[in-house]
């Protein structure tokens, strides 16, 4: 197979791009904005935050399948890209603007934004993960496929990460109206350069996808997920991939809050924890990279997962003045989510073709959704308790929280976060997706369709 064009490649990342960034924006920083600005308790910006997860992880499938059902000269996958832009945008920009909205309203507004940020959300992110299974059936091309998608990732994760904290006191004072307005202001640049790589994907990848014709099948309904979840690789690896997103979930809602009130750092110096954390990950990433091509993608993920594991626990130790501790375990545990995003992503494609060989239907869209919904489901679960460990400690706000908090911060961003790893390793240690069991499956599927069908053919 011919290898993909360098513009295709490299234009995949932008709608990884346009996730990472508000994603990451929202996971680390909607509950302290929440609490710290708006002035809502950490319950409401759980509840949020988990009203929101739980919509997304039912939407997913659906949104698979619909995307794997949909016909037009111009793909399955763009229109669904195209679609989303516009409310994407709106919606991410909504989600920290404050119109001064107080008692029951404010306890209305934010879930109502969050289930329609998550919508958008949803209907560009799943056709966009089927996007890359079809762009390529080659395994190497695949991985780095993956790759350029977790550059991207983290690229777009500094930038939601780091924008808001730091533009929103120039933005505010520019503008004129306070801190408020300065996270409004902060967010409307978040929503725009996350639509802008969404956009670049769908305008790269126009011509590149397989333009699949023939009359929808009636098996590929929501008794479709169903079937798909027969297979006990795919099952593991809906697994893997849950609980290896789940520490990610903890540590970006609990990162600025260990920062600030454990360590002691002022939240500008709070926004370089994150910044270490994304570009530690970018310089991690060709050694994942490596090592998965080596050893294999399953084996990669139980490395270094585990060692990441560990690592976490070791968050127990670090106070005020333990800086080097504290930078040295963010400079090695970010090794951990790289080979969670490269891993995952790549063996999702390879069960992708699993399923076709088995049950003799591309369905890219709905092993994609299955996946977001394993991700999503226990990410709802996560940040739900993460908010509720919170109000139980006592946390309420302010510069000065309580022992109590504090401690409970240090166990959540520790203990909390590694045993979700856990049952990820497990799982990941079950399942053999190597590089001969993908060739053979190609081969499979080629005698099947002919030497010369392309992915999506029938």
């Amino acid at each position: 197979m011919n290898p993909l064009p360098r513009r295709v490649r490299w234009g995949y990342g932008g709608g990884e791009w346009a996730n990472a960034v508000m994603w990451t924006a929202f996971t680390t920083l909607f509950l302290y904005y929440l609490t710290d600005v708006v002035g809502a308790g950490p319950a409401l910006g759980g509840f949020a935050m988990m009203v929101g997860t739980a919509w997304n992880a039912i939407l997913q499938p659906w949104v698979g399948l619909r995307s794997d059902r949909h016909r037009s000269g111009r793909g399955r996958r763009g229109p669904f890209l195209l679609a989303a832009a516009l409310p994407y945008a709106l919606t991410s920009w909504l989600l920290f603007t404050d119109f001064g909205l107080t008692g029951a309203a404010r306890a209305v507004y934010y879930p109502v934004v969050v289930l329609a940020w998550f919508t958008s959300l949803t209907v560009f992110y799943v056709p966009y993960g089927a996007l890359g299974a079809e762009l390529s059936t080659d395994y190497a091309e695949r991985t780095a496929l993956a790759t350029v998608r977790t550059a991207f990732s983290q690229l777009g994760a500094l930038l939601g990460a780091i924008a808001p904290l730091a533009l929103h006191g120039v933005l505010g004072d520019a503008l004129g109206g306070g801190d408020r307005v300065g996270w409004s202001a902060a967010g409307a640049v978040c929503a725009l350069s996350a639509t802008g790589g969404l956009l670049v994907t769908w305008r790269t990848s126009r011509g590149c996808e397989p333009v699949v014709v023939e009359p929808a099948e009636d098996a590929q309904g929501p008794r479709a997920s169903l079937e798909l979840l027969r297979s006990p690789t795919l099952r593991l690896l809906l697994g893997v991939l849950a609980f290896g997103w789940a520490p990610l979930g903890v540590t970006g809602a609990v990162a600025i809050y260990f920062a600030v009130h454990v360590m002691g750092y002022a939240e500008g110096t709070a926004s370089l924890v994150m910044l270490t954390w994304f570009v530690s990950g970018l310089v991690w990433l060709p050694v994942v990279r490596r090592v998965a091509d080596r050893i294999g993608t399953s084996r990669t993920y139980v490395l270094f997962t585990s060692v990441w594991a560990v690592l976490q626990c070791l968050f127990l130790l670090p106070g005020r003045g333990d800086d080097a501790l504290f930078w040295a375990l963010i400079l090695l545990g970010s090794a951990g989510s790289m080979a969670v995003a490269v891993t995952g992503w790549s063996m999702l494609a390879d069960v992708a073709d699993r399923e076709e060989l088995r049950t003799g239907r591309r369905c890219e869209g709905a092993v994609y959704g299955l996946a977001a919904f394993a991700q999503t489901a226990v990410a709802a679960l996560v940040v739900w308790l993460v908010g509720l460990t919170l109000a139980a400690a006592g946390y309420s706000g302010g510069d000065d929280p309580d022992a109590g908090a504090r401690t409970a911060i240090r166990v959540l961003m520790s203990v909390g976060t590694a045993i979700w790893l856990l049952p990820g390793i497990w799982c990941a240690g079950r399942i053999a997706l190597t590089r001969a069991d993908h060739a053979q499956v190609r081969r499979e599927l080629a005698n099947r369709h002919g030497p010369d069908a392309k992915v999506g053919d029938r």
